[in-house]
C-alpha cells in the first residue's frame, strides 16, 4: 500500500481484469510456490514476445503478430503478479518492466507502421504521428507520477480511483466496475490491445485504419495528462513559494 491511504487503490484496466487476471493470478501463485521463476524472468518473456511480434509484423504475418502482442501484455501483467506473490518488488525490476513495456510497444508500432507503409500504401505520417504521441504519452505519464509522488497525490495524480463519470445512466456500470476492482472506462491498455492485438488478428493487413483510432485516443490522453501534470507542478510551486515566504 502506498503512502496515500488504504482506500487509494488503483483500479485494474478492463482488459487486464477480464481477460488476463483470471489466468495470471493463479499462475503467479503457482510459479511463486512451485518454481524458481522470478519477476524479471517473466519480464524477459514479455520482451521476447515484443520482439517476436515486431518480427511477425515486419514479414506481414498480421494475425500471429497480434497474438504475440497479446502474449506480451499477458506477461507484462504476470511479472507484477509474481513479484507480489514472492514479495520481490524492487526498483530495478520496476525500471526493467517499464523499459520493456515502453520500448516494446514503441518498437512494435514502428515496425508495424513501416510494414503498412511498404505493403499497404499507408501514408507515413499516420504511424509516425502515432509513434510520437505514444512516446510523449509515456514521458508525460512518468513525469506526472514523479510529481504526484512529491505532492503526495494518490493514483499517481491520475483518476485511478475510478471516480464518478458524471454521465447519466452510467452509475450502475461504475459501481459494477468498482466492485470488481476494475476501471470503469477503457484507456491506454485497451487502445493498445485493440490497435496492436485484436486489430491485426481480425483485420489482418487492413489494420491501418485502427492507427487513426490510436492517434485520436492519444491526442486526448496526451492533453489530459499534460493538464494534470501542469496542475500538479503548479501546486508544488505554490507550496514551495509559501515555504520560502515563511522563512
Amino acid at each position: 500500500m502506498t503512502a496515500a491511504s488504504e482506500d487509494a487503490v488503483a483500479l485494474r484496466p478492463i482488459w487486464a481484469r477480464i481477460a488476463v487476471d483470471p489466468i495470471a493470478f493463479p499462475l503467479a501463485r503457482f510459479l511463486a510456490a512451485r518454481t524458481r521463476v522470478t519477476p524479471n524472468h517473466v519480464t524477459t518473456a514479455a520482451v521476447a514476445c515484443a520482439v517476436l511480434s515486431a518480427v511477425l509484423f515486419a514479414v506481414g504475418e498480421w494475425r500471429w503478430a497480434g497474438l504475440a502482442f497479446l502474449a506480451r501484455y499477458f506477461f507484462d501483467c504476470l511479472d507484477g503478479a509474481v513479484a507480489r506473490e514472492r514479495g520481490q518488488g524492487s526498483s530495478v525490476g520496476a525500471a526493467y518492466d517499464l523499459m520493456a513495456d515502453v520500448g516494446g510497444i514503441a518498437t512494435i508500432i514502428a515496425v508495424a507502421g513501416w510494414r503498412l507503409v511498404q505493403s499497404e500504401g499507408l501514408p507515413p505520417a499516420i504511424p509516425l504521428a502515432l509513434l510520437a504521441l505514444v512516446v510523449y504519452y509515456n514521458w508525460v505519464l512518468a513525469e506526472r507520477k514523479t510529481l504526484a509522488a512529491q505532492a503526495g497525490a494518490p493514483f499517481g495524480g491520475g483518476a485511478g480511483g475510478g471516480g464518478d463519470l458524471g454521465v447519466p445512466g452510467l452509475g450502475g456500470w461504475v459501481r459494477f466496475a468498482r466492485r470488481r476492482g476494475m476501471a470503469p472506462i477503457p484507456w491506454a491498455v485497451e487502445v493498445e490491445i485493440l490497435v496492436l492485438g485484436i486489430g491485426p488478428i481480425v483485420l489482418g493487413s487492413s489494420m491501418g485504419v485502427l492507427l487513426i483510432v490510436g492517434i485520436a485516443f492519444y491526442v486526448v490522453a496526451d492533453v489530459v495528462n499534460t493538464v494534470r501534470t501542469i496542475r500538479i507542478a503548479t501546486g508544488l510551486d505554490a507550496v514551495r513559494r509559501n515555504r520560502e515566504e515563511q522563512v
